[in-house]
C-alpha cells in the first residue's frame, strides 16, 4: 500500500512541479552531448583498440534503442566520427569533453529538484565529477565491446570448435549485446542517483526508483516503436521528423529517470513518517542540503 501511494504521489509531483518540461531540457542536452561523446569515444578507442572498436561499440549501443530512433541517429553519428579527430590532451579534447557533460549537468539539476536538495559542492568539483562520469562510461563501453570481439578469437586459440560455435551463435551475440546495455544502464543509474545528485543516499534508498526507470524505459521503448510503425511524423515535422523522433524518445527516457527519483524521495519520506520524524515529501532528508 505504501509503495502504491509513493508511486501515485511521484506521478502527481512529476506533473505538479513541471518536471515534464525539465525532462525536455534533459532530452535536448542529451542530444547536444551525444555527438561530442561519440567523438570522445573515437579518441579513446585509438588508445584501447582502434577506430573500428568505437564504431562497433556505437553499433551495439544503438541496437538496443527503438529502430526508428537508431535509424535517425546512426548515420549522423558515423558521419561525425569519420570526419572528426581529436587528441585527448589538447584544448580541442577538453572542449569536446566539456560539451559531452552537458546532459550530465542538466540531469543533475533535474535530480536535485526531484530529491528536494540544493547543490553545495563547488561548480568545478561537480564539473569534474561529470567529466569523470562521461569518461568512465566511454571506457566501460569500449572494454565490454572489446571483450565480445576478442572472446571468439580466444576460443580459436583454445581450438575448441564447440566453444567457437557457442560464442558465435546469434542468441549468445544478442544476449551479450543486451548484457552490455543492461550493465551500462544499471551502472549509470546507480551513479547518478548516488553520486551525481546532491545529498547522501544509500543503495537501498535508490533501487526502487532505478527498477521503476528500467521497467518503464523498456515498456515505453516498445510502445514507442509500435506507435512509430503507425504514425507519420513527417506530417508534423517535415524534414525534422527523424530528429524529433530521437528527441521525443530521449524526453521519455528523462521522464522515467526523474520519476524514479521522485519515487525514491516519496518512499524515503514515508519511511521517515513511519519512524516518527515528521518529514513530508517536500522536506529534505536528514543529511541532505535543504532546497532554497
Amino acid at each position: 500500500m505504501n509503495s502504491t501511494r509513493a508511486f501515485l504521489e511521484a506521478v502527481y509531483r512529476l506533473y505538479e512541479h513541471s518536471q515534464f518540461s525539465m525532462a525536455g531540457a534533459v532530452a535536448f542536452s542529451f542530444l547536444v552531448s551525444l555527438f561530442p561523446f561519440c567523438i570522445l569515444l573515437g579518441a579513446l578507442s585509438g588508445i584501447l583498440g582502434g577506430a573500428e572498436l568505437a564504431k562497433t561499440a556505437i553499433d551495439h549501443l544503438f541496437q538496443v534503442l527503438p529502430g526508428d530512433v537508431a535509424k535517425a541517429l546512426v548515420p549522423q553519428v558515423e558521419a561525425i566520427m569519420s570526419n572528426s579527430r581529436i587528441d585527448l590532451l589538447t584544448i580541442g579534447g577538453a572542449i569536446t569533453l566539456f560539451f559531452a557533460t552537458s546532459a550530465i549537468e542538466t540531469l543533475r539539476a533535474a535530480l536535485n529538484f526531484a530529491y528536494r536538495v540544493k547543490e553545495t559542492r563547488n561548480y568545478f568539483v561537480c564539473l569534474g565529477l561529470s567529466m569523470l562520469h562521461v569518461c568512465v562510461t566511454a571506457v566501460v563501453l569500449l572494454v565490454m565491446t572489446w571483450t565480445i570481439l576478442v572472446a571468439p578469437n580466444l576460443a580459436t586459440l583454445i581450438k575448441s570448435q564447440l566453444l567457437i560455435d557457442f560464442l558465435n551463435s546469434s542468441w549468445v551475440q544478442s544476449g551479450a549485446l543486451y548484457a552490455i546495455a543492461g550493465v551500462i544502464v544499471a551502472l549509470q543509474l546507480f551513479a547518478i542517483h548516488l553520486w551525481l545528485a546532491a545529498g547522501r543516499r544509500r543503495i537501498v534508498d535508490v533501487w526502487p526508483g532505478i527498477a521503476l526507470t528500467v521497467l518503464l524505459w523498456m515498456a515505453l521503448g516498445t510502445a514507442y516503436s509500435f506507435y512509430l510503425g503507425y504514425s507519420n511524423y513527417t506530417r508534423f515535422y517535415a524534414g525534422l521528423s527523424q530528429l524529433m523522433i530521437a528527441l521525443i524518445f530521449f524526453q521519455l527516457t528523462a521522464v522515467t529517470i526523474i520519476l524514479g527519483a521522485e519515487l525514491n524521495r516519496g518512499i524515503m519520506a514515508l519511511k521517515g513518517l513511519r519512524n516518527g520524524n515528521g518529514l513530508t515529501v517536500e522536506d529534505p532528508m536528514p543529511g541532505d542540503s535543504a532546497t532554497a
